[in-house]
């Protein structure tokens, strides 16, 4: 019997490999030079060979104007599938074959000749003075392949480097700052370098008060005529030339500026701005520095734009000082337009007196120096301050599919020091896809938050932050929830920091975090399920205290489809401070052998995870995104096993989708029928690879395959095959792969995922063990798992 079947099981493997292989080779045999005209051929290939290590054929490749149509593991998909298209017809069919397909690239022989001149002009601009590009084509059928023979030579080096800077004043700037020079002696000669160099050197000098400095002031000559493949290059900054009266030319010497006076306008309205000035309806008000011009109400404190500020009255200009209070200003959310601008003022005097009767003093008698004065005008136009939004939207939540409302009111300047004050109430009622009811899960709560763009806290007078705004959160929150298999009520308290340290990271941190979970009732199918297992400790109603910290990288352009990493690092601590106490003030534990207090055990653990994903953009049309998610949780002291919240799970719409939401583990652990399907654990590892690709109109496609699961902390869990062991997790690995149908409406994506098994880890002591799915039954349509998701699953 066992035989007939593993007979019957290989006997329909092989016809369905034997019918994949027939839609391989439909597509393969499908002629590529199709829809190439009689006359033209198909750009086949496009080669490029060096004579050197240094020179890298990768490196010139954007260089070249033509390039054939790209290929996916060697096979050009894109251009089969267009080939399959009939351009006569413009039925739905072939109108997306064509949008996901690629047309034929047609060989040009001019681009030929254009791309070996751009290499050529390349080599040059690197110093490689006798390079050598030649170029050949062979033709074949209706195809042309193309190749480049580059002969670098030997690249020319920077022997001396000189200076020729006629202002004493810029000469001794950019001496002091050699040391950060792009290029060095012995570098190759290379002139994107020496842009470079004008572009640091036009920031040094406006950071050291050149407002009205250049780089059109600076250029370089090079002296090649040496035998030797060696360059001497100087450096020249001319001083600027002036048309005196008699209309002669007179050079000058660059000028140094200081701020004179700073007028600020937190209320700017550029529609009726002019019409306050005519009527004499601005007041003006001088704070420490600034000079605050408004109509009727500021509407905010003017120490807030004190601190954010970086300019100051009588110092000398820097760009820096105007770049940071230009992101300080705009990251308050408080404004929706920032500008800063500035005026020259001439100075008649060593000692000049301005018409609010502030001195300055525009003369460096050691220098010899007479500074410029700038007047600086900031113009704020507020944001609308107050705002609310309502909202309906779809759910799915671990596979279960329902619907959520939301009331959200927001105010950015509630105590009128840049504070976003939120309030949301928030309903949902989600139905479980085992049980189609609308009474299945039901959510009701709310949260309020205060967010202060500034530290708040001990010592928060010395922390010392980037040019980013940090912030200082409130949060309270409350959460009624009903489920099928569990009443509970959440409440919670969080205060924390939020900042940035770089345009691409982000730093949470929160010191204290408080949370009370009480149980009001578990199902008894579902407490018979749990209550000769650990989880039972999971569900029980306890203090959670958390200490945490999270770092994410994000270096993703919203305005471009360019490629882009994201990382997600998190840590958490709980129960530490709870336990300390609870010795020093010597409680004793209750039958459980746990510390309370209320009369309510607290956790204690530790936990961990990083998510790392990365979005490869190959064109308009297609795309690949990897992710790989690694956690471990540890529970301690005071806690048998983890806060359900806290313990990881997989399958589901953003997990392994080939399994429903919590259906997965942990390690290969088997249970014939659950009634709440609901497997966690302490460690979960997972990684996912995906396809994507435009179809027609808004829908697109997506080829997938995930792989991972969840285990036990050995000690912790009794079941067999849920233990995490070195040396057994990979055979544990569960994979599973599949298609997806997509709806792009721009503001959000519709996601149907359709998943198969096709490595199952589950161990059935009734059965031989086959974990190759596909070779182990046949194929069934209730094989494939379905998962409906709103956004992309990562």
């Amino acid at each position: 019997m066992q035989g007939a079947f593993r007979k019957g099981c290989y006997s329909y493997t092989f016809r369905k490999l034997t019918f994949f292989l027939s839609i391989l080779l439909l597509a393969s045999g499908c002629a590529i030079t199709k829809h190439v005209p009689d006359d033209m051929y198909l750009l086949n290939s496009v080669k490029i060979e060096t004579r050197t290590k240094e020179v890298k054929p990768q490196e010139l490749e954007s260089y070249v104007k033509q390039q054939p149509n790209k290929r996916i593991l060697g096979f050009r998909f894109h251009l089969r599938l267009y080939s399959l298209a009939d351009p006569r017809k413009s039925g739905w069919i072939n109108k997306g074959l064509r949008t996901i397909g690629e047309d034929p690239v047609l060989f040009d022989s001019l681009m030929v000749a254009e791309s070996s001149r751009n290499i050529f002009l390349l080599l040059q601009s690197k110093g490689y003075y006798n390079a050598r590009v030649s170029d050949s084509i062979w033709l074949h059928g209706k195809k042309a392949d193309v190749f480049y023979s580059v002969d670098p030579g030997l690249p020319y080096h920077i022997r001396n480097i000189s200076y020729y800077i006629v202002d004493t004043l810029i000469r001794k700037i950019v001496y002091s700052d050699s040391s950060n020079r792009v290029f060095k002696k012995g570098n190759p000669f290379d002139i994107e370098m020496l842009q470079k160099e004008r572009d640091r050197l036009e920031m040094l000098l406006k950071r050291n008060g050149y407002y009205t400095f250049s780089k059109n002031f600076i250029s370089f000559t090079a002296d090649t005529n040496l035998r030797s493949h060696q360059v001497d290059l100087s450096l020249l900054i001319k001083n600027p030339v002036r048309i005196d009266s008699d209309g002669k030319s007179k050079p000058e010497n660059f000028r140094r500026y200081k701020i004179r006076n700073i007028y600020v306008y937190p209320n700017y309205d550029p529609f009726r701005f002019n019409e306050f000035v005519e009527m004499g309806l601005l007041d003006t008000v001088f704070n420490k520095g600034l000079y605050f011009i408004y109509n009727n109400d500021p509407g905010i404190k003017f120490d807030v734009i004190n601190a954010f500020t970086l300019i100051k009255s009588d110092q000398i200009f820097s760009v820096d000082d105007v770049s940071k209070t230009q992101q300080n200003l705009s990251q308050i959310r408080l404004f929706k337009f920032v500008n800063i601008s500035f005026d020259e003022v001439e100075p008649t005097t060593s000692i000049f007196k301005d018409t609010l009767n502030n001195d300055f003093d525009v003369t460096d008698v050691s220098n010899n120096e007479t500074f410029g004065l700038l007047d600086c005008y900031i113009q704020l136009m507020p944001n609308m301050l107050q705002s609310y939004q309502v909202e309906l939207v779809g759910t799915n939540t671990t596979g279960s599919l329902g619907a959520e409302g939301t009331f959200n009111y927001q105010h950015k300047n509630l105590l009128k020091a840049a504070e976003v004050f939120d309030i949301k109430f928030r309903g949902l009622v989600e139905t479980a896809l085992q049980k189609l009811n609308l009474n299945n899960t039901l959510e009701l709560g709310g949260a309020m938050s205060l967010t202060t763009p500034k530290f708040i806290g001990p010592y928060s007078s010395r922390v010392k932050l980037s040019k980013y705004v940090p912030s200082t959160q409130l949060t309270a929150s409350y959460s009624f929830q009903r489920r099928p298999e569990y009443t509970r009520v959440i409440a919670g308290l969080q205060f924390g920091y939020v900042w940035k340290d770089s345009r691409y990271t982000t730093h949470t941190l929160n010191p204290i975090e408080l949370n009370a979970i009480r149980i009001i009732k578990i199902s008894d199918a579902f407490s018979a399920q749990i209550d000769t297992t650990f989880l039972k400790y999971s569900y029980i109603s306890q203090i959670v205290t958390l200490s945490s910290y999270s770092w994410v990288f994000n270096n993703q352009n919203t305005q471009k489809a360019n490629s882009y990493a994201y990382v997600r690092f998190n840590f958490e601590v709980s129960g530490n401070t709870l336990k300390a106490l609870s010795g020093l003030i010597g409680k004793t534990k209750n039958e459980n052998g746990a510390y309370t207090f209320f009369n309510t055990e607290f956790s204690q653990f530790i936990r961990s995870d990083i998510n790392l994903t990365y979005h490869q953009v190959v064109d308009e049309n297609n795309s690949f995104a990897y992710r790989l998610f690694v956690g471990v949780g540890y529970p301690y002291g005071n806690s048998r096993a983890l806060p359900f919240e806290k313990r990881y799970f997989t399958g589901g719409a953003n997990g392994i989708r080939a399994w429903q939401a919590r259906s997965l583990g942990p390690g290969s652990y088997y249970v014939a029928y659950e009634s709440f399907p609901n497997r966690t654990a302490d460690i979960k590892l997972e990684a996912n690879f995906e396809y994507r690709f435009r179809m027609v109109w808004k829908f697109e496609g997506a080829l997938f395959v995930d792989c991972g699961n969840i285990w036990s902390i050995p000690g912790i869990d009794d079941r067999k095959g849920t233990i995490f062991k070195w040396n057994k997790f990979y055979e544990q690995i569960a994979i599973g792969s599949g298609l997806g149908i997509r709806m792009n409406l721009g503001f959000f994506v519709l996601r149907t995922d359709f998943g198969y098994k096709i490595f199952d880890p589950a161990i059935n002591p009734n059965e031989p063990y086959r974990p190759w799915v596909p070779l182990k039954q046949k194929f069934k349509i209730t094989d494939i798992t379905f998962n409906f998701g709103i956004g992309y699953p990562f």
